[in-house]
């Protein structure tokens, strides 16, 4: 098993990022992160770059990456940025000595999930799609941008460019282009779309909102599970299964 950085430049952004590639991988996934909290992690807790190994662990090359504005990554936060970042990553994964040429699946926790999708109806190279706890549409941004500007930069610890913070109007507008209900329906790829029924962020109706606009996706309740999907065994397990139906056995 290889880990190493993965060498991100997004909009002459450098993001941290890494790749953990096993001896025989079955397929590679991207994880991609949601917006993060000033709350310090618990004990133990590994992010993404631990998600990546319990990953390849099971046979697939796994891609982690702190989207702009996020940890180790410079630069001020927006939703589309996101999605290039993301876009990015998947270019950079793709040409990856021990992934190039696999089967690849992207991963996407939280708003992670709504970027996900959007980057997968816009046309990258995807050939599966997982949303985990990931919200239908952001209507709390659109209403009322200044607030949402103050979630992002006070309970996120996101940095924001001065002209945003400005005027939000059209930085909070991108939220409604980068809307999972939306854009959904334009992918075309095995879709899973993963929630709790204890999640206290991202309420599971919005679950049932994908569900209706994308019934042939494969859409999982797991009973009594919170927000942090990445951390719940039954949703790990769950996710593993599908990939190997999904990627592997192609």
């Amino acid at each position: 098993m290889i880990e190493r950085p993965l060498a991100i430049v997004c909009d002459g952004v450098r993001l941290a990022g890494g790749i953990v590639v096993p001896d025989e991988p079955r397929g590679s996934c991207v994880l991609l992160h949601g917006i993060p909290s000033i709350v310090p992690p618990e004990p133990g807790d590994t992010g993404y770059a631990g998600l990546a190994g319990r990953f390849a662990a099971e046979g697939w090359a796994a891609a982690w990456v702190d989207m702009r504005a996020v940890r180790g990554s410079k630069g001020s936060f927006s939703i589309e940025g996101w999605v290039r970042d993301a876009r990015t990553t998947i270019d950079a994964v793709r040409s990856t000595e021990g992934a190039s040429g696999l089967p690849l699946a992207l991963i996407g926790s939280s708003a992670g999930g709504a970027v996900a999708c959007e980057v997968v109806a816009r046309g990258a190279p995807v050939d599966a799609l997982a949303m985990l706890a990931a919200p239908a549409s952001w209507l709390s941004y659109a209403a009322d941008p200044v607030a949402g500007t103050q979630r992002i930069t006070q309970d996120a610890g996101m940095v924001l460019s001065e002209e945003v913070l400005a005027d939000p109007t059209a930085w909070a507008a991108e939220f409604d282009a980068v809307s999972p209900e939306k854009s959904i329906v334009k992918v075309k790829v095995p879709t899973l779309v993963i929630h709790g029924t204890a999640d206290d962020v991202v309420p599971v109706h919005h679950a049932d909102l994908l569900r209706e606009r994308a019934p042939r996706a494969e859409i999982r309740i797991i009973e009594g599970a919170g927000h942090q999907l990445r951390r719940d065994e039954i949703a790990l397990e769950t996710l593993l299964d599908w990939l190997d139906r999904t990627l592997a056995r192609r």
